[in-house]
């Protein structure tokens, strides 16, 4: 994540808090419940991570059950073609997607777990990932991959979802406990991405408060 002016970002926030930087990328959800739940998981986040993927923007749609994947309306032919993974998954055999399209990143998820909706949001701000965290994160990935010391088998499948999998996880007492034993290299990676990122949250709405003063 590039660090911008912070009276920038802050004029940017606007004075808008969790829920309103997720309330504005949600397209569709099926009900309140699936609503509140989506609310719940993506708080985890850091305010500056809500904000950049308010901004990319992402476009958030929740499933109800039963739903496919595939019925959803933000994703583009060629994300409902692609096939996943190294056993070729189809985006039906998946409880959610999050793929870039020209000016969108699109997010579903299904509403039946808060790990999901996590899990999908980290594909989301791995987005804006600078080149040296990418670097760093693939000297990790090719480490972890020599040794074969995964937290989880989808862990394995690519440096994103090996990512997104700690980081998802990391919000998670018992999860986290398993990352830092395992892999303690991740560990550090996401500490800090999310603690720099808690900082420069903090950061943003101090001067936003200033300025209303």
């Amino acid at each position: 994540m590039a660090i911008r002016p912070r009276g920038e970002l802050a004029e940017r926030l606007g004075g808008r808090d969790k829920r309103e930087l997720i309330q504005s990328m949600l397209v569709r959800s099926p009900h309140n419940a699936a609503t509140e739940k989506l609310m719940v998981a993506l708080e985890a986040y850091p305010l500056i991570h809500l904000l950049l993927a308010s901004e990319h923007p992402t476009k958030i749609w929740v499933l109800d059950r039963g739903e496919k994947v595939s019925s959803a309306g933000i994703l583009t032919p060629a994300m409902r073609e692609r096939r996943w993974h190294s056993t070729n998954l189809s985006i039906d055999d998946c409880e959610g997607l999050t793929d870039a399209a020209p000016g969108l990143v699109a997010m579903v998820t299904s509403w039946k777990s808060v790990l999901v909706m996590r899990h999908e949001f980290a594909h989301v701000i791995t987005t804006f990932f600078t080149p040296d965290q990418r670097a760093a994160l693939t000297q990790l990935f090719l480490r972890a991959r020599t040794i074969n010391q995964f937290t989880e088998p989808l862990a394995r499948e690519s440096i994103g979802e090996y990512v997104a999998c700690a980081i998802s996880g990391f919000f998670f007492d018992d999860l986290r406990e398993a990352l830092l034993h395992l892999d303690p290299f991740l560990y550090r990676f996401v500490s800090r991405l999310l603690g720099r990122a808690e900082d420069l949250s903090r950061v943003i709405t101090s001067d936003e408060w200033s300025r209303s003063c």
